[in-house]
């Protein structure tokens, strides 16, 4: 659903539960794009698993994060094919580590270590994604379109709650919304094995977690 659509079916719903204030549509676009956060974080779904590919550059050992990155979301990433391990910044820069292959966070860059030799050699980056705010009219939403139901009423709940003795009413749209939820994270955990990844993304660091403990 585009955010226009959105918007049109909570202004429906604001006029069938006879809301009495008047409100922009900054405010309705505010609602949408924070219920779609609170969506998002209901639980540790699947789709928010992401893998996106970079190109080396020769010589350089920093390169930008993907623009939906998560903070604290990535999982691993590989070089040419050959995974590195992820350790901080002091370890980084003073070889303080076991790994020979490294990578660590810097502000809104990732570093490789050993740096690239070539040009065009494939990064692999495994992360968790964040919602991207939802702007122009035909802008969609990272979630999946059975969650479409419980961002509008939870938008609703928003609205309704800066309404006067509207209180009960709020609560009712956020609770319908959290039970929608709630079913959708019960399908996914019964079909479990998705990682949500496009094609199999594996890891050694899940093998040997505890070799490294200082990274």
């Amino acid at each position: 659903m585009q955010l226009q659509e959105f918007l049109q079916d909570l202004n429906a719903r604001m006029s069938a539960a006879k809301t009495t204030g008047f409100w922009s549509e900054v405010d309705k676009k505010r609602w949408i794009n924070k219920s779609i956060v609170r969506a998002c974080n209901f639980a540790k779904w699947n789709f928010l698993n992401h893998h996106s590919t970079q190109l080396t550059e020769k010589d350089i050992e920093a390169y930008f994060l993907p623009f939906d990155y998560k903070p604290g979301g990535m999982m691993f990433i590989k070089v040419d094919g050959q995974e590195h391990a992820k350790t901080n910044v002091e370890n980084y820069q003073s070889g303080n580590h076991v790994w020979e292959r490294v990578f660590c966070i810097l502000g809104d860059q990732y570093l490789v270590k050993p740096t690239p030799l070539e040009d065009g050699k494939l990064i692999d980056i495994y992360y968790r994604r964040r919602p991207v705010p939802l702007v122009n009219d035909t802008d969609e939403p990272i979630t999946p379109e059975e969650m479409e139901e419980a961002i509008i009423k939870l938008a609703l709940g928003i609205c309704l709650k800066k309404e006067p003795n509207r209180g009960t009413d709020a609560d009712k749209q956020i609770l319908e919304a959290t039970a929608i939820l709630q079913q959708i994270k019960d399908r996914q955990d019964e079909e479990g094995g998705e990682a949500g990844f496009t094609g199999q993304a594996t890891s050694s660091r899940f093998l040997y977690k505890n070799s490294n403990p200082q990274d």
